[in-house]
């Protein structure tokens, strides 16, 4: 997880993936519905879209949570960074795949030293 002294660190990072999405969000009421929000428009490719729904998305659990919900891996090979929707707020990496290798590698280095 990030610390509370990262969160200028997180701000920078968030605010780079907006500006690189060039996003301009905007409030829609289209087909009737309760407004909601657009941060790109339907004619936009696909990578475009990606980019902008992430950036924004983001910038929400940043803005809302305070960054205590963002995290980088702790396996030491992985550099992926996710949000954490544990419960309890305390995953600590990016997939069970990546919590069960490190573990394996843990266990496998406990017991491939050599006995006194």
């Amino acid at each position: 997880m990030f610390d509370e002294s990262d969160s200028a660190e997180q701000c920078t990072a968030v605010n780079d993936l907006l500006v690189e999405a060039t996003i301009r969000p905007w409030v829609s009421t289209h087909d009737g519905l309760q407004p909601h929000l657009h941060f790109v428009p339907d004619s936009a490719d696909v990578l475009s879209r990606v980019k902008a729904v992430t950036a924004g998305g983001l910038s929400f659990v940043l803005c809302w949570e305070g960054g205590t919900r963002l995290g980088r891996c702790m396996r030491s090979q992985c550099f992926r960074a996710y949000v954490d929707t544990s419960r309890n707020g305390r995953r600590r990496y990016c997939t069970a795949r990546c919590g069960n290798t490190e573990a394996v590698m843990r266990h496998r280095s406990r017991h491939s030293r050599p006995k006194p």
